[in-house]
């Protein structure tokens, strides 16, 4: 596949010029800034030269015909309009290292100065203008542009391809030297790969210069756009009109994925910014969208930036601010067409949090709430762990979808697939393992059958819902007697006559006197009324109650304490399917009443692939525990212990 295409030449060559020019005077965290925009440069000038060279053959008979100056006005036209750049500095790396080191700052910085805006941006938001004094002053910006310029990144030896695997395989190489976060900026091929044929663009019959769409919100170097549209390409139609979206925060990131799409002369948008709070694609709807957004990632600093911007895509619910990664499936939602337009489909990289966190009522839950309510979860895959160069952790491919089939409409299919996996050679950080071809296949095998079976299980909707239902139980003693304790309770004078069972001339004298407001304080003892609200309410027993009277000039004041059931809250999680009043008969001892309950989602994962594994005969551990013993005591006595 091209994902094995090799590119360790160019990347030894690039990582061994870092080492040897850089060490000892810059950290090793700031390589970066300076190699990948030299990286950029110098595979920006050689697509330019060969395009230049190109021209030059092209036009060799019109040239001839004019001046020289003519002739630069003509090329640099034509360059532009062919490769959207151009560097009006008549220099190049080579020519650089050639003038000589006295002037290699000012010629460096009138060089870069030279490119179109479009390049310069990128130029500048890769931080290689901040270092080029200290270059300089260091006696190593000569030695940095001559072993470049002797670095041959030319579309004739480096495909557009090639050059993209370079630029991924650097951004993992230094992640993962300075222990940094190299999945928020690098996806394995194999996933990738993976989710490209989970959204089935093979199903659709597009046609010749049918516009098709892609979108990653958190694109990182673009490799997902990449392969997306190489899918595309090769799987279903060339002469289909990709054209490809993006958003990354990161300022070198961007120009590293702004950079690639640009030289390989795609159709690309790529905005740079934080999508939660800048959505670089506000109004956009498109047709395929695939991302691997942080995980794990708290979102507390830019909270309120998110919530004032979120244009209705949050409205749903938050996840707790430790995790936003639910807000980007939240934010490419949003960005679905509808689905009478044709719909859209999503695939996603999770870790597990976004499959149970929260409880019901949560942001969490309402946002899976929201998507299955909306019958738009259609696939979950589970990944095998140590797959991501920064994380040995699970992680899943959530596959969403506003246009199911027939055959899928109402149900979820989760696949396990945490056993497809091939151990790697070497490990490269966290990643140890692989999925290959034949692996990637079988899963999407698995997928498309949408069958039960060993490692895919088909649910209904409802099957992930639950309800949380609040209780009060009564405590009782040993012998299930019910507890009672003391509850002071106000008593309104217009309810006296409910409360009170007034029978007789006395009950009448001293009710009078309980209601005068200009009579005396005091206790009044009742017969208690045992059909009225008070009784009801607070599931008194008492027959008699004493209500204390206190006057505060023309205010009244009335107060009985009551003897009243012990009551204890409690919850429990009821699955929706289930009939919750035979639930709880069964499952609770005590005499129970629901106040409030509430529904819930959680996709248990784990549960629904769990195999039972029945303990080892209690005989033959022993034994074995027996001939360690042995083992040890033989060892001991070799080596002259006694015991």
């Amino acid at each position: 596949m091209k994902r094995d295409t090799d590119i360790s030449q160019e990347v030894a060559l690039i990582w061994n010029t870092a080492n040897d020019v850089l060490r000892d005077i810059f950290q090793r965290t700031e390589y970066p800034d300076i190699i990948y925009p030299m990286v950029l440069i110098r595979r920006i000038e050689g697509v330019m030269i060969a395009k230049t060279e190109q021209l030059k053959k092209e036009l060799e008979s019109q040239l001839s015909k004019v001046d020289k100056k003519t002739q630069e006005q003509i090329l640099n036209g034509k360059v532009m309009q062919e490769i959207k750049f151009n560097n009006i500095s008549e220099k190049t790396l080579s020519i650089l290292a050639g003038e000589g080191e006295s002037s290699i700052k000012n010629n460096f910085i009138a060089y870069l100065n030279g490119y179109t805006d479009n390049i310069k941006i990128i130029i500048d938001r890769s931080g290689i203008r901040s270092h080029i004094n200290k270059l300089a002053e260091e006696k190593i910006l000569y030695t940095l542009i001559k072993d470049f310029s002797e670095i041959d990144l030319s579309p004739e030896k480096v495909s557009n391809i090639k050059m993209g695997y370079v630029f991924e395989e650097l951004v993992r190489k230094f992640s993962e030297a300075n222990n940094a976060e190299a999945g928020e900026h690098y996806t394995p091929r194999e996933v990738i790969d993976l989710m490209t044929h989970m959204l089935d663009m093979d199903e659709k019959a597009i046609k010749d210069g049918q516009l098709v769409t892609i979108y990653d919100p958190a694109c990182g170097s673009g490799g997902m756009l990449s392969a997306a549209k190489e899918f595309i390409e090769e799987k279903i139609n060339p002469n289909a009109k990709t054209v490809l979206y993006g958003q990354e925060v990161n300022d070198k990131t961007w120009a590293v994925a702004q950079a690639d799409l640009l030289l390989k002369g795609e159709t690309a948008y790529i905005t740079k910014g934080d999508t939660l709070y800048e959505d670089g694609a506000a109004g956009e709807q498109f047709d395929f969208m695939l991302s691997n957004p942080p995980y794990g990632k708290s979102w507390k600093k830019i909270q309120k930036k998110v919530l004032v911007n979120s244009n209705g895509r949050f409205d749903v619910g938050q996840p707790r601010s430790s995790d936003g990664q639910l807000l980007f499936t939240l934010h490419m939602i949003s960005k679905m067409k509808p689905a009478e337009l044709g719909g859209s489909t999503i695939a996603i990289v999770h870790n597990g949090s976004p499959l149970f966190s929260g409880d019901a009522g949560s942001g969490e839950s309402e946002i899976r709430r929201y998507i299955l309510e909306n019958d738009w979860l259609e696939t979950i895959v589970a990944l095998p762990t140590e797959l991501f160069y920064n994380t040995g952790i699970a992680t899943y491919i959530w596959l969403v979808r506003n246009n199911k089939s027939e055959k899928r409409k109402g149900k979820i299919q989760l696949i396990d697939a945490s056993s497809f996996w091939k151990p790697m050679k070497r490990s490269l950080g966290n990643k140890r393992r692989r999925i290959d071809e034949t692996q990637i296949n079988e899963i999407i095998k698995i997928h498309k059958s949408f069958e039960p079976g060993h490692y895919s299980k088909i649910f209904e909707l409802e099957d992930f819902a639950f309800r949380k239902v609040f209780l009060d139980l009564e405590e009782t003693d040993e012998n299930g007697n019910p507890i009672t304790e003391e509850k002071e309770v106000n008593i309104a004078q217009n309810k006296l006559v409910d409360i009170l069972l007034i029978k007789t001339t006395d009950d009448k004298k001293r009710l009078a006197e309980l209601k005068d407001k200009k009579g005396k304080e005091g206790e009044f003892t009742f017969n208690l009324n045992p059909e009225s609200e008070l009784a009801t309410k607070h599931k008194t027993a008492d027959t008699i109650i004493t209500i204390r009277k206190t006057l505060d000039g023309n205010k009244l004041g009335l107060k009985a304490t009551i003897n009243v059931p012990k009551i204890v809250k409690d919850t429990e999680y009821i699955p929706w399917r289930d009939d919750k009043e035979a639930f709880l008969k069964r499952e609770v001892e005590k005499k129970w009443e629901i106040t409030k309950e509430e529904k819930g989602y959680e996709i248990p994962f784990t549960k629904h692939f769990y195999v039972y594994q029945p303990l080892r005969d209690a005989a033959l551990v022993t034994s074995e525990i027996a001939e360690l013993e042995n083992s040890n005591t033989e060892i001991l006595n070799q080596l002259g212990i006694a015991l």
